[in-house]
């Protein structure tokens, strides 16, 4: 597809930058922390420590909701970012810290931990000096940090109990999750669930689920078994691991768990790191190898969506972004080059999909803010917590920007209300 010249484009996201929205210096909220959420109302937490994705969920009835836990990780300066608040904790100890502030009261634990895909800055890479758990039993970083705060009821990953898939999964960091999860089960009660696609009843809420029949999450997508879009139908994508060679087996990323989070009329996509393209590079790769827009014909169109492997080059490819047309985009960034140049243009393209867009941006960092055309004029936020808060019934929703430097929650912008559709 052919691209605007970048002056256009320009011009046009500048239009649309002054489409009316609640002036966001005149909201209330603004210097004062994140009001509390209230029974009825859908919160998504993008949480930034700078290592990895975090994403935290309070669903209608309360029932909660965590997504990868961003763990230590093996970049170094220049590539990497500060780390967030502050590098005087390891980063799972923060998410926990965040999430117990965010919890609504009387709740104490996470309900569903899920695990996107099994690569560090989503599970919590085990390093040289990562510690030992008090029980002795595994090692502390990510999901096995966070549980040693914060009580986790049940797991699901794309891989229990066999972690084989497309080949046996081992390497120290899923070592020790599994070390982690034997030992739990066996002691702390934890139940551990493969993640299914074309389910809806999965993940479901777990207090008063009928004072919302409107609310729903679908499974939509892990490990090349997408759902059809009808009942729980599903069909493999990918050949059979056998016929292909070492180096023709899909990676850890196109593997990511993908859902779909609906609510009245709104709908929010989160998919990983699902990427487009093969990650070395080849003429003519088979079609295959282009998950994304497979996913993207059984999501369809959202309000939302958390790009895919942090606006990498590889992935939020154009016959996806063309079909999902989301109205606001998180960009959950861990490292310079995110989002990636190409990546930025597809988002910022109105030939891609019409209409406004709106674009926050976890962490911008500088070499990123030179090279990333004009990203710092054009994205609604370059720094900090991103929270989605969609209010009871699911109509309409508002994006609060949270500091990261303290954990005081303080809100430093608030977007919206938009209308769901």
């Amino acid at each position: 597809m052919e691209m605007k010249p970048l002056p256009l484009v320009l011009l046009a996201l500048a239009a649309m930058s002054a489409a009316p929205l609640h002036a966001r210096d005149a909201a209330p909220e603004v210097g004062k922390p994140l009001p509390e959420w209230s029974e009825g109302q859908l919160d998504i937490h993008h949480i930034n420590t700078g290592r990895g994705d975090a994403l935290f969920f309070v669903m209608p009835d309360g029932t909660t909701m965590m997504e990868d836990f961003s763990g230590k990780t093996a970049e170094r300066p220049p590539f990497s970012l500060p780390s967030k608040p502050d590098a005087s904790r390891p980063p799972g100890e923060w998410v926990a810290r965040y999430v117990q502030r965010a919890l609504p009261n009387g709740v104490n634990g996470i309900d569903y931990a899920l695990i996107s895909h099994f690569h560090g800055d989503h599970m919590g890479a085990i390093v040289e000096d990562s510690p030992t758990a008090k029980n002795g039993a595994y090692r502390l970083s990510g999901i096995t940090q966070v549980a040693e705060l914060l009580p986790i009821a049940k797991v699901i990953d794309r891989g229990w109990p066999g972690y084989d898939y497309p080949k046996p999964i081992e390497n120290p960091t899923v070592d020790n999750y599994r070390k982690f999860l034997d030992w739990r089960i066996a002691h702390a009660g934890l139940k551990v669930e493969r993640f299914r696609p074309g389910r809806n009843d999965q993940i479901a809420l777990l207090h008063e689920a009928e004072k919302y029949p409107q609310f729903e999450i679908r499974n939509i997508y892990a490990s090349g078994e997408v759902w059809s879009g009808t009942g729980d139908e599903t069909h493999q994508v990918f050949p059979d691991p056998a016929t292909l060679g070492k180096d023709e087996l899909p990676d850890e990323n196109k593997l990511s768990l993908v859902f779909r989070i609906s609510y009245g009329k709104f709908d929010y996509y989160a998919g990983g790191d699902l990427s487009s393209v093969a990650e070395e590079t080849t003429f003519d790769p088979p079609a295959w190898q282009d998950i994304e827009p497979v996913v993207a014909r059984a999501t369809g169109p959202v309000d939302v969506m958390k790009a895919n492997h942090h606006g990498s080059w590889d992935a939020n490819g154009i016959p996806f972004l063309a079909v999902l047309q989301p109205r606001v985009v998180v960009v959950t960034s861990r490292a310079e080059g995110h989002p990636a140049v190409n990546t930025w243009k597809r988002l910022t393209s109105t030939k891609v999909w019409p209409g406004e867009r709106d674009i926050f941006v976890t962490n911008v960092g500088p070499a990123t803010a030179q090279t990333t055309y004009n990203i710092l004029d054009l994205a609604r936020s370059s720094q900090g917590h991103v929270v989605v808060r969609v209010e009871n019934g699911g109509a309409s929703y508002r994006v609060f920007v949270l500091d990261d430097s303290s954990e005081g929650m303080k809100v430093r912008a608030v977007f919206g209300p938009y209308e769901s559709n």
